[in-house]
């Protein structure tokens, strides 16, 4: 729990607020009519913003909504260059993963004595490997469908 102590706008834990009162024995949930009567707050938890894939959110604060409640404010922050860069490496590594995963799954079908239908197999696989060409690699993956049989 946090509480904000009105007097100097500060935000404080409720351990440190029972510190400030050594002589005064609290229940155990501090209620919000008992802190008012402390001259201080309740800080509730606030909307999260909605991020972006580069974007994470982060404190910043308390604010005072139009409910007359103080809560906790998070916004949204920017990842630094080199975090995108690592975020993207991640995720590509992870769809490179998936596609040999397909291509194993699929490597039966070239072999000479299956009878299947070898130009599809062949254009599914190629299919695969240049799934790292699509424009929305390593986000925005279509995977193509595997033939029948």
């Amino acid at each position: 729990m946090e509480i904000r102590l009105r007097s100097a706008g500060e935000v404080i834990t409720g351990d440190e607020f029972r510190a400030l009162h050594p002589t005064t024995s609290f229940p155990p949930q501090l209620s919000v009519e008992l802190l008012d009567s402390f001259d201080a707050d309740v800080v509730f938890e606030g909307p999260q913003p909605t991020t972006t894939r580069y974007q994470f959110f982060a404190r910043q604060g308390v604010i005072q909504m139009s409910d007359g409640n103080w809560y906790r404010n998070y916004v949204a922050v920017d990842m630094s260059d080199e975090a995108k860069a690592a975020l993207d490496a991640q995720e590509a590594a992870l769809v490179r993963a998936e596609r040999n995963q397909r291509l194993a799954a699929s490597d039966w079908t070239q072999l000479a004595d299956v009878s299947v239908d070898k130009a599809a197999w062949v254009a599914y696989r190629q299919d695969l490997r240049d799934i790292t060409k699509q424009p929305g690699f390593p986000v925005t993956i279509i995977w193509p469908t595997q033939p029948a049989g």
